[in-house]
């Protein structure tokens, strides 16, 4: 390492260097005890080409020639050389000769090699800068920074969020008595304010909270272990995790995309079944794939492809009513079936055990029936009215055919998903008769994919979305907690007047419901919206003689309205493909989805009548 009088002089020049500078500090800091000083005299070879590359040169004074393998001179103002270190190159693909006597900062190989992994963004340049040198064209590296965790700079809003987080809970520990609240019950609503605040201001990724709140609650002995953890046991959550299990092997295995392909192809060729294909498309993806995002990346290439298939023009109202078709299908109906997206889990699991076997399996999607209807006749009717066109589509179904054709014939894994798929279909059709729980049937099928090989290893780790299973037994074991210290009663108590509303005028409760959560999601995410009204209406639903499904069910309709892009996580990636050559019209699909949000609470009253019929309401 260079002297510690020189230090100052080794701190500027690797911030100063095109590639170096990229990295965050904490790496270049690992990286200084490495450095060598090297000097050269005039004619001495840094980089000599076909030989191994030792590591990169970094120059603090001479100059040097760099020439390409055929002996041509490279123009440049850098200086560096040995670029090749940072790459899966072994060689030197550039000649470096010093034409001054030269004093470099020497990096080894090994040393770029791992910083390059850690930040990858130093790869990127690195490649780039070759490729300059290489082609004789001028290309531009990476100029962001890459900040380690450490290093992120944080918001107001996560300022007030930690913030927040401890004071409050603070107070509530401090003023418990005063409220004449139990020990126990005072430590538990700080716990859960404490966790509430971190969701809210997305201080960290979702399951974090849960497992503080787990941790605390354990370590204060306020219930025993079994209720705090019974979430991890729930029927709720081992069904999440046999769904996860299978639809990995659905996605994984191409049988998905072979299904996509399929519908298309089958299809009649006409504006409206090109729609209808792009709706019906996520229709059969939401039941087997309970992410919006995974749905929407699966879906979203079609769209692209179809708009330029079908030579539509940009920002035209067919281009952006198949945009429309393409985010309904998986969006629409998120509500209507238990396995469609991760927080119907987390309202199933707040259900009684009672109700959870009555709404097990398709009983769930018998009672969301009429909502669903009625919002298919409501994307009709916004069809009619603001997307009327008289473009004529034509999908290229010789190209599908030949994506058909490539894919073959099933492969082993997608009959695997097939086979699974029928098992759990006929079996939860079939429960009355053979007796089987859909808990146990779906754990069945989840241990079969593994144990014959369709389910890997590496996608077990990788694909299944562990974080949302924490945080499926943190939110059902919280639940448990709140009605084991009996605070569903004390929420009673407080909210008497909401709770003679909801048993006495289910109508205006739901409209009240309605406007608290548009106004609730303007400052709040989708997901943690949904868990705490849940959380506090379904119990106070059922003590005050209101099914607890119909509430959750309303809140994760109502939770899902959004008016501005900013609202929706999954629209946001949605609206990625509109980025330097826009395919369809923002304002039109954005008031379309205004006039879907109206529907939303036309269709809840619409379903009042047969949800009587059933004896729900």
């Amino acid at each position: 390492m260079p002297d510690q009088n020189q230090e100052p002089d080794l701190i500027q020049r690797l911030l100063q260097d095109p590639i170096l500078g990229l990295a965050n500090y904490t790496s270049l800091a690992r990286l200084m005890p490495l450095i060598e000083l090297r000097e050269y005299a005039v004619g001495a070879n840094l980089c000599q080409i076909h030989t191994p590359i030792e590591g990169l040169f970094l120059l603090i004074s001479g100059r040097i020639a760099l020439s390409r393998p055929d002996g041509t001179l490279i123009p440049h103002d850098e200086n560096r050389c040995g670029e090749e270190s940072a790459t899966d190159f072994k060689e030197c693909l550039v000649q470096a000769v010093a034409l001054e006597p030269v004093r470099s900062l020497f990096i080894p190989r090994a040393s770029i090699q791992i910083l390059a992994a850690e930040q990858p963004i130093i790869k990127q340049a690195s490649i780039t800068s070759l490729m300059s040198h290489v082609s004789g064209q001028s290309l531009k590296p990476p100029a962001s920074r890459q900040i380690s965790s450490g290093d992120t700079p944080s918001t107001l809003s996560t300022r007030i969020g930690w913030l927040l987080a401890i004071l409050l809970p603070a107070l509530m520990l401090y003023y418990g008595d005063q409220l004449n609240l139990e020990s126990n019950i005072t430590t538990f609503l700080a716990i859960s304010t404490a966790t509430i605040l971190m969701w809210m201001f997305s201080l960290v990724d979702d399951y974090i909270p849960g497992l503080f709140a787990i941790v605390s609650i354990l370590m204060a002995g306020l219930v025993p272990p079994s209720v705090v953890l019974s979430g991890f046991s729930s029927n709720s959550f081992l069904m999440a995790m046999s769904i996860l299990g299978l639809s990995t092997v659905i996605a994984s295995s191409g049988l998905g995309y072979r299904t996509l392909l399929l519908l298309l192809y089958r299809l009649p060729n006409t504006r409206f079944w090109n729609n209808l294909g792009l709706i019906l498309i996520g229709f059969v993806l939401t039941p087997l794939i309970p992410s919006i995002n995974a749905r929407l990346a699966m879906v979203t290439p079609f769209f692209t492809d179809m708009v330029k298939s079908l030579r539509l023009e940009p920002q035209g109202k067919a281009a952006t009513r198949l945009s429309v078709s393409a985010f309904t299908g998986v969006s629409l109906m998120s509500a209507m079936f238990i396995t469609s997206k991760s927080v119907n889990f987390a309202m199933f699991s707040l259900l009684p055990t009672q109700a959870q076997d009555q709404f097990q399996g398709f009983r769930w999607l018998v009672a969301a029936g009429v909502f669903g209807l009625s919002m298919l006749v409501a994307h009709m009717i916004g069809d009619l009215l603001l997307m009327r066109t008289r473009e004529q589509p034509q999908l290229d179904k010789s190209r599908v055919a030949l994506q058909l054709q490539l894919l073959g014939k099933l492969k082993h894994r997608e009959w695997a998903a097939v086979l699974g798929i029928g098992v759990f279909i006929v079996g939860m059709m079939t429960a009355s008769w053979h007796q089987i729980q859909p808990t146990l049937l779906g754990m069945s099928i989840f241990y079969a994919l593994l144990l014959f090989g369709s389910l890997r290893k590496k996608e077990l780790t990788e694909k299944i979305d562990w974080p949302f299973l924490l945080y499926l037994g943190e939110l059902t074991g919280l639940v448990s907690v709140f009605n084991y210290l009996g605070l569903d009663q004390h929420l009673a108590s407080a909210l008497p007047t909401l709770g003679a509303i909801m048993r006495d005028n289910f109508d205006l409760f739901v409209l009240l419901l309605f406007i608290m959560i548009s106004l609730v999601r303007l400052v709040i995410p989708i997901s943690i919206t949904i868990v705490i009204l849940i959380t506090l209406f379904m119990p106070l639903a059922e003590i005050y003689g209101i099914h607890p499904w119909i509430v959750g069910f309303i809140i994760l309709i109502f939770g899902e309205i959004w008016f501005m892009p900013y609202q929706c996580s999954y629209y946001q990636k949605y609206q990625e493909i509109n980025g330097a050559q826009p395919l369809y019209k923002e304002s039109s699909f954005l008031l379309f989805n205004a006039l879907m949000n109206l529907f939303r609470l036309l269709a809840i009253y619409a379903s009042f009548p047969y949800w009587r019929a059933m004896g729900l309401l």
